[in-house]
């Protein structure tokens, strides 16, 4: 028999985790600012709870949608440091080959259908993969994550 997990592990677990996304953050932001990797990165440090505290309750197969600060969202989704630095330094084995950069990293194979670079403008993709799973009949979710300039924008209204 399986024992199940105390509170304690899953805080535990859940803090690992904000920790992993921080150690990313701050080694992305190093390589951002030696000129290393192309383009921008905007940092989530100071947000993973929020992150965490969500796709700790998801499983594989729910999807989440995410902001130009993507980062922390993709980690507590799943994904691997390899291929997102990979991603952030442009090399063919990121998630994206390497051509979706820090602001539109994507892990499919977690449920992470990707980081958007326009303000409220994973919206509409988190609407079309909820009213998918509710068409297909599965009992998967849909988080879109988007900050409150997001909220403003007419698409919000709109799905």
């Amino acid at each position: 028999m399986a024992k199940s997990k105390t509170n304690t592990e899953d805080y535990l677990t859940m803090y690992r985790q904000m920790v992993r996304i921080r150690t990313f953050e701050d080694n992305a932001n190093q390589l951002y600012l030696s000129a290393k990797m192309p383009g921008l990165t905007h940092m989530y440090s100071g947000e993973e709870a929020v992150a965490v505290g969500i796709c700790e309750a998801l499983k594989v197969t729910d999807k989440i949608t995410s902001t130009h600060r993507g980062h922390g969202h993709c980690v507590a989704k799943g994904a691997e440091f390899k291929e997102m630095f990979c991603e952030l330094l442009g090399k063919e084995e990121g998630y994206c080959r390497g051509k979706g950069g820090s602001m539109h990293i994507a892990d499919q194979s977690n449920g992470n259908l990707g980081a958007n670079a326009i303000v409220g403008g994973s919206m509409g993709i988190a609407t079309g993969a909820a009213f998918s799973a509710k068409l297909l009949g599965k009992d998967d979710v849909t988080v879109c994550f988007f900050g409150d300039g997001a909220t403003a924008q007419g698409l919000m209204y709109e799905v």
